[in-house]
């Protein structure tokens, strides 16, 4: 029962000076009200207690007196419940003093109720915080003193308002001398345990500063701004600069220590110029004590103290930072040094391949084309499908090296995509012929419409793709499909398919067939040969076309390769190339064309095919020569090899330019590098024709850039 009691108690006494603080009420204010409270507490006590010992004594003025304060008090009391600290504060100073002034008077200075000022000066120390309320402590000083002031001018020694037994004044007075004496005592008890905690708490706070201080990463020196001395720095300082203790450093000048461009800056921040934003930041070196050089970050920051202005050096050694800084610079200028030997290396390795591969790929055509016999037709389109294979291959590398560095650009044609797409798919549909497998053609009725994108690279991806089918389906099918999933006024939206009854890809290989040189296995590359390039190349491709190319398949049943491109519709547009006259390979008599070439290879090929459509020809070995044959003679367009002797292929291009710059002029070459086709447009070629060439690629430029159509409706029409 007595455990319960106390409890309680202890309960009650808990939530009365607990009034006012919520959970969320922050740790400094919590203070402040705790303290109030307890400030409260002991006044409503004593109020109270005078109270009830006025009443037994029949003094009845100073019981109404004690009774208003107390009313006072609980007001205070409310209000600081409500959140109101500060009024409350308010009403408890102005309380206490108008309580102790009218009781004075009441009773007289002869009671000695004036002596509880002595604690009450006590209690307003420790309820307001001197530090950060001075309005508070003014404004009570001064209520405090106007009221001690005016009871003793105003308040008789002695009052007859109530009658007091000259006994009674003795005890009123031993009373309230021992309750100013108990309050002075209880306060002065406070207040040193809170001075105590301060002590503490700033010893902490120093401690930890300190702490900080001496076990940063930076290091730290104070700096006296008058005087440029060294006035305290870090451990960190010392290691750093290689001293043995701080007595080598303090008060040392900083300009020996920290040299001439410091003590510029710090001279900088005079007083006159100060201001928070000030400080200043940035890079430097200096010496260690062993007079080796370190690289550092250095933060200098003004600030004041005792009216005398300092500033605080933070400086970060980042030697081992610059160090590795310098060797990813030497290591970037080594791979740039790589990647454009590399790129020499392509370009050249192409010329070099090309060259050969034009001869090669161009006689096997010219011979085709002439009158050979039966039994020879198998050995020429042997010759003819291993050396465009060899091209084919050639190509994949090139281009995965321009797709690897960022540097492949896509071009925007205007072309039909229905016919685009049969004639993609109709040479695997001869090549088929005399397979056991079926190939199959779905294109939607919808994608017979004009659109705009890259057509040669469109045309890699189909191929890519319908190669691979071609190759891992022995017998079955291959199903191509093209089919248009949304169509709006200005773009349609297609989804590409190439589906087949192959060998398929085990769902562990799946990833690894799009990633470079790979393929499914090393069983499927001895068996069926490849690059393993095609797919990386068709994924990077359709990826800067805006899709994903995505696989689903099954092992042992075959794949099927998808993705979906949002295509823009080219309104009233029209492909530059009569596609049905293409295919003829239409005669192009009357055209007049310079062919300046210096290997005799590619002469006899590109002149062959050209003579065959009836073009007169004009040769020149050289650059130079190409200048000459222009000058005396017109032409309808030249096609120029870029590299040439006596005068390379840019060279006679910008002299030809000097006097004409309206001819059409094609570069012809079997160099491949980056950004090409911007370099040639910029050198004066109007377009370009790469080595090894298809014939129906370089009639379909002639056609293209002589406008050979419209030149004989206007001469026939």
């Amino acid at each position: 029962m007595k455990t319960n009691v106390a409890e309680s108690l202890v309960s009650i006494t808990k939530r009365i000076l607990e009034n006012g603080i919520q959970h969320s009420t922050p740790l400094e204010r919590q203070k402040n009200i705790l303290r109030f409270n307890l400030f409260l507490v002991f006044a409503l006590g004593v109020i109270f207690s005078s109270l009830l010992f006025n009443f037994l004594n029949q003094l009845y003025f100073s019981a109404v007196v004690n009774l208003g304060g107390v009313l006072l008090f609980m007001v205070a009391y409310f209000m600081n419940k409500d959140g109101n600290l500060k009024q409350a504060k308010l009403l408890g100073i102005i309380t206490i003093n108008v309580y102790l002034f009218t009781i004075s008077y009441v009773e007289g200075l002869r009671s000695g109720q004036y002596m509880l000022f002595f604690p009450l000066l006590l209690a307003l120390i420790f309820v307001i915080d001197i530090r950060k309320n001075s309005p508070e402590v003014i404004l009570t000083s001064v209520i405090t003193l106007l009221t001690t002031v005016m009871i003793f001018i105003l308040a008789p020694y002695q009052n007859n308002l109530q009658n007091i037994p000259q006994d009674l004044y003795s005890g009123l007075f031993s009373t309230n001398l021992a309750l100013a004496l108990l309050l002075t005592t209880v306060f002065a008890y406070l207040i040193l345990k809170t001075l105590e905690k301060h002590e503490e708490k700033i010893l902490e706070e120093k401690m930890l500063a300190d702490t900080i201080y001496d076990t940063s990463l930076d290091a730290v020196f104070i700096v006296n701004a008058s005087s440029r001395l060294i006035t305290d720095c870090n451990k960190r300082a010392l290691e750093v600069f290689g001293f043995n203790s701080k007595h080598s450093v303090l008060q040392q000048p900083v300009v020996e220590l920290l040299g001439i461009q410091v003590e510029e800056y710090i001279a900088g921040f005079s007083r006159n110029r100060f201001t928070r934003n000030s400080a200043w930041y940035g890079n430097m070196d200096f010496n260690r004590q062993n007079e080796v050089l370190f690289f550092a970050y250095v933060n200098i920051v003004p600030f004041h103290h005792h009216n005398d202005l300092y500033c605080k050096i933070s400086i970060l050694d980042i030697t081992e930072i610059k160090v590795a800084e310098f060797e990813i610079i030497k290591a970037k200028e080594r791979a740039e040094k790589a990647v454009m030997v590399k790129s020499r290396f392509l370009s050249n390795m192409s010329h070099e391949l090309r060259t050969p591969l034009n001869g090669i790929i161009g006689t096997s055509n010219i011979l085709l084309q002439e009158d050979y016999l039966e039994s020879q037709k198998p050995y020429l389109e042997v010759l003819k499908h291993s050396s465009e294979h060899m091209l084919h291959l050639v190509n994949d590398i090139l281009d995965f090296s321009k797709l690897e560095a960022g540097k492949m650009e896509l071009e925007n044609n205007s072309f039909n995509l229905k016919d685009f797409l049969k004639k993609a798919v109709n040479p695997f549909i001869t090549g088929a012929a005399n397979q056991k497998v079926r190939l199959l053609v779905e294109i939607d009725d919808a994608l017979d419409t004009n659109i705009i994108t890259d057509e040669m690279r469109l045309n890699q991806v189909i191929n890519n793709l319908l190669s691979n089918a071609r190759k891992f389906t022995e017998e079955g099918k291959i199903l191509v499909s093209a089919k248009a999933e949304s169509v709006k006024s200005q773009s349609v939206q297609v989804l590409f398919s190439v589906q087949d009854t192959g060998i398929g890809i085990p769902p562990t290989k799946v990833r690894q067939i799009f990633e470079s040189f790979t393929q499914a296995d090393t069983e499927t590359t001895r068996k069926y040969g490849g690059t393993g390039l095609g797919l990386a190349i068709s994924k990077h491709l359709v990826q800067k076309m805006g899709g994903e190319l995505k696989v689903e398949s099954e092992q042992g049943k075959g794949s099927n390769f998808f993705f979906t491109l949002e295509l823009k519709i080219a309104k009233n547009q029209k492909a530059y190339v009569n596609e049905e006259k293409l295919k003829e390979l239409i005669n192009l008599a009357g055209l007049r064309i310079l062919l300046a070439e210096d290997n005799p290879i590619n002469m006899i090929v590109a002149k062959r095919f050209l003579q065959k459509w009836n073009v007169q020809v004009d040769e020149a070995v050289n650059g130079l020569q190409a200048v000459e044959l222009f000058n005396k003679q017109s032409y309808d367009l030249l096609l120029i090899d870029l590299e040439m002797p006596e005068m390379d292929g840019a060279q006679a291009v910008a002299e030809i330019r000097r006097l004409n710059t309206q001819i059409p002029i094609v570069a012809f070459t079997a160099a491949v590098y980056e950004d090409m086709h911007n370099d040639l447009l910029h050198k004066g070629f109007t377009d370009f024709i790469p080595k090894p060439f298809r014939p129906e690629d370089l009639h379909r430029k002639i056609l293209q850039l002589t406008a050979y159509e419209k030149l004989q409706q206007f001469k026939y029409g």
